[in-house]
């Protein structure tokens, strides 16, 4: 997934500062540099899996 700068400029002040955030976090963490463009893709992948997860469960139920 490629994100554009016109993507990101919708993003709150908020949301950018904790994506900025996130991104600290995982140079700190595993030494290494991430793009914010990379960061969205990993949360948006993460999220699908999660709701398509949550959407298993729930139709179980």
């Amino acid at each position: 997934m490629d994100f554009t700068d016109k993507q990101f400029s919708r993003l709150s002040k908020r949301s950018l500062h904790h994506l900025e955030k996130l991104q600290q976090k995982y140079t700190e963490e595993f030494g290494d540099f991430i793009s914010k463009a990379e960061l969205m893709s990993i949360i948006v992948h993460y999220t699908k899996n999660q709701v398509n997860n949550n959407d298993g469960y729930r139709k179980k139920e």
